[in-house]
Order: structure tokens, then C-alpha cells, then sequence
């Protein structure tokens, strides 16, 4: 009887064991439309690189930055936010980047909530796909869309503090 119960215990205390790690596990951040796990390791870094908005790039940086964005009233762009932001006080920036080493198709993820505009030749620039989650620490959204070889403008708006984790690279 003592064996019994011994084993009965013994198999509640593994069987804690091995669900407890899914269920403290149970975040989005396997639920975006597509893998977005570089992003996060990249986003947690530490160090990162440190843009300015209004900064104008000669090279789409190699990995994750900090982006330095300025309050409503001061936040410059090239063209309106095809959206306008939710809240009364928000924070945005452009970042002008040169034409892409090879047109096709890039991803921008973010680490926080945010509207995403991508001007290129005057036009917003076509997003192909995108892909979001609130519950996903340090990631909010990805954003896939078509570049030509021409520079083109990131412009963020409706963020909720001054700065924000970006990447940005071509679809490998």
C-alpha cells in the first residue's frame, strides 16, 4: 500500500514536473504568422546600435537597433501616417535608409506597438504581409513588403514611449 503511494506521488510530482515549463512557456511569441525568433534574441541584446528619428542612414544596419523617437508635436515625415494614431500623445520618427542592396521582399519587426509606413518613390510602399501579437514579450509586430532599388523612408507613429527596438532585412 505504502509502494503504492509512493509510486502514485513519485508519478504527480514528474508529471508537475514536465507541464509546468509548457504552461509558464505559454506565451504568443509561437503564434506569429511566421518565425520570429532572431528578432527577439536580437531585440534583447543588450548593446544595440542607436538611431536618431529623423536620422538618414547609409546602410540598412546588419542588425537589431534602438530607434529615438520624438514626441507627436515634433515628429517629422515625408508623408502623413496612412493611419492616424490611437492615442491623444504618441511618439514617431522617420529614418531615411539608401536604396536596398537588392529589390524584393523586406521584413521590419518591432518590438512594440506601432504604425508602420514605408515610403518609396512618394508612395507608400506595398506590404505583402504582416503579422502581430500583444502577448509576446519584447516583440509586437512584423511587417513584410516589396522594395525596388530605390532609398525609401521607415516612418513609425502612434508609439507609446521615446524609443523602439527595429530590425529590418531582406527575406533571406
Amino acid at each position: 500500500m505504502i509502494g503504492i503511494r509512493i509510486g502514485a506521488i513519485a508519478g504527480a510530482i514528474l508529471a508537475a514536473f514536465f507541464v509546468a515549463p509548457k504552461v509558464y512557456a505559454e506565451d504568443g511569441c509561437g503564434k506569429f504568422a511566421w518565425s520570429l525568433t532572431a528578432e527577439r534574441a536580437a531585440f534583447a541584446k543588450p548593446q544595440k546600435a542607436s538611431v536618431d528619428a529623423g536620422a538618414t542612414l547609409n546602410q540598412i544596419p546588419a542588425d537589431a537597433f534602438v530607434l529615438h523617437l520624438r514626441p507627436d508635436h515634433a515628429a517629422s515625415f515625408t508623408m502623413p501616417p496612412e493611419r492616424k494614431p490611437k492615442a491623444e500623445h504618441w511618439f514617431g520618427a522617420a529614418v531615411h535608409f539608401p536604396a536596398p542592396p537588392l529589390p524584393g521582399i523586406y521584413q521590419v519587426t518591432l518590438s512594440d506597438e506601432a504604425w508602420i509606413d514605408v515610403v518609396q518613390s512618394r508612395r507608400y510602399a506595398h506590404a505583402v504581409g504582416n503579422t502581430g501579437r500583444s502577448d509576446c514579450p519584447g516583440v509586437r509586430k512584423s511587417l513584410r513588403l516589396e522594395l525596388s532599388g530605390e532609398s525609401f523612408v521607415l516612418q513609425l507613429s502612434g508609439v507609446a514611449s521615446d524609443t523602439i527596438n527595429v530590425s529590418l532585412h531582406p527575406m533571406r
